[in-house]
């Protein structure tokens, strides 16, 4: 029996296989000291722990086979013996014949090193295996539209996040200034012409989609708007590059440069239930109308005008309570435009124009054949 044994490891995602190696361990030393691998050099080696470093410690610490674990950034185990001064290294026999563990120096060499197998049937990589299949079994398209999918994580609990993909061009990137704002003689614009009931309606510019990032800024923390977090992801992609002319003759060149994009925003919000329309005939739809219209309101209070509001972009969950999703076509007046956007953005303001697409989505799709007296000018 010897006095201090030493082992290291990441053990993220605690299972058997790591306490039969601990019960190993211990088994040959009164005291054992774990070396727990740091977050940093956890992804460094391999990936990003699913468990941080003070959760896999307090696990290890609570377990009647180690007494003492201490941080392991990648010191070799010589450093490491000079500190602890251990009397026996247990390490995996994948590092059998590695020439870390066998030319040890001379103060290092009567330490015996113990390899032991790795357990059968259950490692941490594959528990990372079965968890991303699962995420994928359990995934469907929310919803689809002109530009990316929202997709529902599911999880046991019936609970989900929606994601929500945003790419941006090469040139739209590189053009990009002034809070997401685009120079608007570098890159034709995404127009979208909305002939509603009454009539037509100034051009709408999406411009960068971007600038729906740009909206999380300016309503995060609003009850109504369920998106939680961005998470932005950098691409090697270069990029189609169609001259302008093409694109302004086809804007499904613009989407395609974008399928390519130079960076890809990841919106994550919580899935809050079913939409307006699943739920049409069900609800308390004057409740519901009410909510909309403050919601609304209070939007634009804060400058910000959602331009398709339709019943598929209005969430509802088991309360009744009202979630707006989709802001990929908003005007903000934070934003650079032209001066011919800014009279459009003005007109669609005075107009009411949010309220009157809204009202006249529902005759669209058949829900309502009368305007809701509530969104009456």
């Amino acid at each position: 029996m010897f006095e201090i044994g030493y082992t290291t490891g990441t053990f993220d995602l605690v299972h058997s296989g790591h306490y039969e190696l601990l019960k190993k361990c211990k088994s040959f030393c009164k005291l054992l000291i774990v070396g727990l691998v740091t977050d940093e050099l956890g992804i460094k080696q391999k990936r990003r722990p699913a468990m941080n470093f003070q959760h896999r410690k307090t696990i290890l610490e609570n377990s009647k086979y180690v007494d003492y674990v201490v941080n392991f950034s990648g010191s070799t185990k010589q450093e490491d013996y000079r500190k602890l001064k251990f009397n026996v290294l247990f390490i995996s026999d994948e590092y059998i014949n590695s020439l870390e563990y066998t030319g040890f120096e001379e103060e290092f060499i009567n330490v015996p090193v113990y390899y032991f197998p790795r357990s059968i049937g259950v490692s941490t990589s594959e528990i990372y295996k079965n968890m991303i299949k699962d995420v994928i079994m359990d995934t469907e398209i929310y919803t689809s539209g002109t530009g990316q999918d929202l997709i529902a994580y599911k999880y046991k609990n019936n609970s989900s996040t929606i994601v929500k993909t945003v790419n941006i061009a090469d040139r739209e990137f590189n053009n990009t200034k002034n809070n997401f704002g685009m120079d608007p003689n570098s890159l034709p614009r995404n127009w979208k012409m909305l002939n509603c009931l009454q009539g037509n309606y100034p051009n709408l510019a999406g411009v960068n989609p971007s600038r729906e990032v740009e909206i999380f800024k300016i309503l995060k923390g609003k009850k109504w708007y369920p998106v939680e977090e961005i998470i932005t992801k950098t691409t090697n992609n270069a990029g189609v590059f169609y001259n302008d002319y093409q694109i302004r003759q086809n804007m499904n060149l613009l989407n395609e440069e974008r399928k390519m994009g130079k960076i890809c925003y990841w919106m994550l919000q919580d899935n809050k239930g079913k939409t307006f329309k699943q739920i049409f005939e069900k609800c308390d739809k004057g409740k519901i109308y009410k909510k909309i219209l403050q919601i609304i309101n209070e939007m634009r209070s804060l400058g910000v005008v959602h331009m398709d509001l339709h019943p598929d972009n209005i969430i509802i969950d088991d309360n009744e309570d009202v979630f707006i999703i989709d802001f990929g076509w908003c005007i903000h007046r934070s934003f650079e435009m032209t001066e011919t956007e800014i009279q459009n953005y003005n007109t669609l303001l005075a107009m009411n124009f949010d309220l009157k697409h809204f009202r006249e989505s529902l005759v669209t799709m058949k829900l309502e054949s009368m305007v809701p007296e509530l969104f009456l000018d």
